[in-house]
């Protein structure tokens, strides 16, 4: 059964089992109101091998009930000791430390591009274990476009036996609705449809659902210490543009739905799906840049991967592309800035990262066209990771929350 906020009881539709879908942004796991164990299992993340002392000290808790904590976290297998790492010699009562277990538990991770559907294994640390590329599939009903992927992520993930799933991230593109109970995509064709049922048709345990700027700002936020305080605008763009802005590593998500930046006006004549020309999204997408060099006779194929690797060929036409590209990201991450005038930019997305160069022309444009005073843009952590990152920290979020919960319903999930 998945786990999370549940969809009204009245819009079940009849004949589907009871189906609970998380579609929650990311939620800090630590401070006033967490439980015990998430804060205790939140401390050995960050601090590695941590003594119990120093997990006092980390989380606040009194010594006892950190002591409570470590030894149920133990016992569930998530934490192991590590008498090894005790130095030799000591004298009096010796302090053994403890890691999280990595070798028990992993959490599946599935990411729908519109090109491109990440399939991941990653581990309890936010560490992506294996990943592969797959096409996604085009189907007018998203539930039967994510059969296949859904089907070869467990025979994926079946090739690293040995570890229990305890949760599977489902990163979406496209439009949730505001109560976050039925997903569409109208550029993959996907009408809105009840995402309960989508969920249960995959075959698949565990399935938290994310949409897909708020699983890149999670996986930000989470792993990246120099985002989880302040606000933060993150800006992802690949094929596909997006924009989030968290405060303190809380996504702000409205109640009537996310916005979006996908149809800013930033110029160039390319035409989108929406009706109109220069949209961010049509002008500064993979896609746009990928036709443009094909029809210029600079690739074989309308593929930005060839468009990138001539241009690190030295074929100056194609890095003119890039750059050009680059230039209207800038111009756009500058208009949201300015409207939204956060602590720091962090920009994630391959249109950002895949094309070094390129990141310099982004900074250009944007301390051009921004009216505000000067900032730095960040660029991503996890480069290229990124989608497999995102989507295996969309399934841990609830285990970092819940830790001792997440193992409790792992007797319903299946091994990797």
């Amino acid at each position: 059964m998945s786990s999370a906020t549940a969809s009204r009881a009245e819009d079940r539709p009849r004949g589907v089992r009871r189906t609970v879908v998380r579609a929650a942004g990311p939620e800090p796991v630590t401070g006033a109101g967490v439980p015990a164990a998430a804060a205790v299992f939140g401390a050995v993340r960050r601090l590695g091998a941590p003594f119990r002392d120093e997990l006092v000290t980390a989380t606040g808790l009194s010594h006892a009930t950190v002591n409570r904590q470590v030894v149920a976290l133990v016992a569930a297998g998530l934490l192991r000791e590590r008498p090894d790492l005790v130095r030799a010699g000591a004298v009096g009562r010796p302090r053994v430390p403890v890691e999280i277990d990595v070798e028990r538990f992993g959490v599946l991770g599935l990411h729908v591009g519109l090109q491109q559907t990440t399939l991941a294994v990653g581990g309890l640390r936010g560490n992506v274990l294996s990943a592969i590329d797959v096409p996604t599939p085009r189907d007018g009903d998203p539930a039967v476009a994510l059969a296949g992927p859904a089907a070869r992520l467990r025979r994926f993930a079946a090739a690293r036996p040995g570890r229990t799933v305890l949760q599977v991230g489902l990163v979406v593109g496209g439009r949730l609705s505001g109560e976050r109970n039925r997903l569409g995509h109208p550029r993959l064709g996907w009408d809105p449809a009840p995402l309960a049922e989508i969920v249960d048709r995959l075959g698949l345990p565990g399935v938290v659902v994310v949409p897909q700027i708020e699983a890149v700002a999670g996986a930000e936020s989470l792993l990246s210490p120099h985002v989880d305080e302040g606000s933060t605008l993150h800006v992802y763009a690949r094929e596909a543009v997006g924009a989030v802005l968290t405060v303190d590593g809380r996504v702000h998500a409205p109640t009537g739905g996310p916005g979006t930046i996908s149809h800013l006006p930033v110029g160039g004549d390319e035409p989108c799906h929406c009706g109109r020309t220069g949209c961010l999204e049509a002008s500064a997408g993979d896609s746009a840049v990928a036709r443009a060099a094909h029809a210029a006779g600079l690739v074989r194929a309308p593929v930005i991967e060839q468009v990138v690797a001539a241009a690190e060929d030295g074929d100056r036409r194609a890095h003119d592309l890039l750059t050009a590209r680059a230039r209207l990201l800038g111009n756009g991450v500058a208009l949201v800035r300015d409207l939204l005038n956060p602590d720091r930019v962090v920009l994630a997305g391959q249109a950002f990262t895949r094309y070094r160069p390129g990141l310099a022309h982004v900074s250009e444009s944007f301390s051009r066209s921004t009216a505000l005073p000067p900032i730095s843009l960040q660029a991503s952590t996890f480069g290229h990771a990124l989608q497999a990152v995102a989507a295996c920290t969309a399934g841990l979020r609830p285990i970092y929350a819940d830790p001792l919960g997440a193992v409790a319903r792992a007797p319903a999930r299946r091994s990797l």
